[in-house]
């Protein structure tokens, strides 16, 4: 067995949006474990349409980076832990390497991932349609004396640890990249056994994270193996984590190190080298034992941890800064891709309008708003026990359901949508993707807002807030970080 981190950021992964990814060599077969996109490369370029002065951001299409996988060679199959993890896998698909290549993932993530990935491509657009098509060639930006100039401290920040290789950003995927990718899925249900290449067989099990997001056991003749990607062990709205997918293997994998809060000089060994199964000063972040017959007495200690209870209590605190704000005259802007959360805050938000006199309306404007909303309607065996029980007694699965049917709550998949404008009323709540604030409509309410003292707007920690924010700055708005559950503690 041989894992390699293929991952730039130290430690493995960029957290929630940018998961760890590895590739596993085991028996002959090489197993690509998830396949996101970096795109940290897009806090470099300035975003459109640009008012004033760029302040040393790049005046282009914006490149992503291509995911490492690419030089690694091909592989034989990729095994999708979330929606996210598959974010990176059309940049793969049409290279030789990968013809046969076989994708593995859950439904769910599929039918979230999918919709992801095209509302990226159109969002991309923007840039297209301002500066012109993009072309594989080197734009000018990326020659000579002009890239030099270029080079402020900001973007040093975004190439860190690539050794100024700028080769590997690459333009943007299409819409027929996106097409030949899902062509290549096959998608799975937890506990559903598939069998790989003949001697292989592989299992999802529920991660606890989100919706649709899972864990990877893989059995062969000479040994099991557990891929363990970010988890919780308790959900408040996924089903919750699967400890079956524990039990009886030879070595489990952890790769959310980010989470497990361990010191720098383990998390750099990680990132620098391939490990082999003899590297015994790793095996403290792998498990191993001979059988599984103790597994079951250690399901209790793992289950008694209060992380659900801080993020819900996390999750308030949010929505008590969001009311401060709207009762100060101010609309509130929320650029958080994640799913479990925008559900969560969306609940609380319910919560206090019902018990409040307040009338402040709740706009998500994202092209995948409303295909996904109504999907979570229809996947109870996904959830968590709490939410299967609201389906028993004949509630709505979600509490986004009951704002659509007041009229509190509105789906608009652009801000230039038919009906926005007449629905538009301000100060008001508005969720939308992107967590950059490079692209798409939170770029231009940014830009309408950043200047009002009353407004607030809520990112998440750990995407470099201060040079996201850098296009925008002179600002007045009130700017809160946040920071989500993303993976399993160190505790635990």
């Amino acid at each position: 067995m041989k894992l390699t981190c293929l991952s730039a950021a130290a430690g493995g992964g960029g957290g929630y949006h940018s998961p760890a990814s590895h590739l596993l060599e085991l028996e002959g077969v090489r197993f690509l474990l998830d396949c996101p996109i970096d795109l940290s490369a897009l806090a470099a370029f300035a975003p459109v349409p640009l008012a004033g002065d760029a302040g040393g951001l790049i005046r282009a299409v914006p490149r992503y980076w291509l995911p490492a996988a690419v030089k690694e060679g091909g592989v034989d199959a990729v095994l999708v832990s979330s929606a996210t993890g598959m974010l990176g896998l059309p940049f793969l698909t049409g290279l030789p390497g990968f013809t046969n290549t076989k994708v593995y993932v859950t439904e769910v993530a599929a039918r979230i991932g999918k919709p992801m990935m095209e509302e990226l491509v159109e969002m991309h657009r923007e840039f297209v349609r301002y500066y012109g098509p993009d072309t594989d060639a080197s734009p000018k930006w990326m020659e000579g004396e002009e890239l030099n100039e270029l080079m402020s401290m900001s973007q040093k920040a975004v190439i860190e640890g690539r050794e100024n290789d700028l080769t590997s950003l690459v333009p943007l995927y299409s819409p027929g990249n996106v097409e030949e990718c899902m062509h290549k899925v096959q998608s799975v249900k937890y506990g559903e056994e598939v069998c790989f290449n003949g001697i292989f067989m592989l299992k999802a099990s529920s991660s606890g994270l989100e919706l649709g997001n899972s864990t990877w056991t893989i059995q062969s003749p000479r040994a099991s193996i557990t891929y363990l990607p970010s988890s919780v062990f308790v959900s408040a709205h996924a089903l919750d984590f699967d400890y079956s997918s524990l039990k009886e293997n030879d070595v489990i994998l952890f790769s959310d190190f980010s989470s497990l809060n361990d010191t720098d000089e383990d998390n750099e060994k990680l990132n620098e080298h391939s490990m082999d199964e003899t590297d015994s000063s790793l095996c403290r972040y792998s498990v191993f034992r001979d059988d599984g017959a103790d597994a079951d007495e250690r399901v209790p200690f793992v289950c008694n941890n209060d992380d659900i209870t801080e993020e819900i209590e996390r999750i308030s605190f949010i929505c008590s800064c969001i009311f401060g704000a709207v009762k100060s005259g101010g609309s509130v802007l929320i650029p958080i891709g994640r799913l479990g959360v925008i559900l969560l805050l969306l609940e609380l938000i319910s919560e206090m309008l019902h018990s409040s006199s307040l009338k402040v309306p709740i706009f998500v404007i994202s092209e995948t708003a409303e295909e996904i909303f109504a999907f979570t309607n229809t996947l109870p065996e996904w959830l968590c026990k709490s939410r299967q029980e609201k389906l028993f007694a004949g509630e709505a699965l979600f509490g986004h359901v009951e704002l659509l049917k007041e009229g509190k709550l509105f789906l608009f998949p652009h801000l230039h949508s038919k009906g926005l404008l007449a629905a538009w009323k301000e100060p008001c709540i508005v969720l939308c993707p992107h967590w950059s604030l490079r692209l798409g409509p939170a770029v231009h309410l940014l830009r309408r807002w950043h200047a009002d003292k009353r407004c607030l707007l809520v990112v998440e920690q750990g995407n470099g807030a201060e040079l996201s924010l850098k296009p925008f700055m002179p600002l007045a708005i009130q700017v809160l970080e946040c920071s989500f559950l993303s993976g399993v503690s160190l505790d635990n």
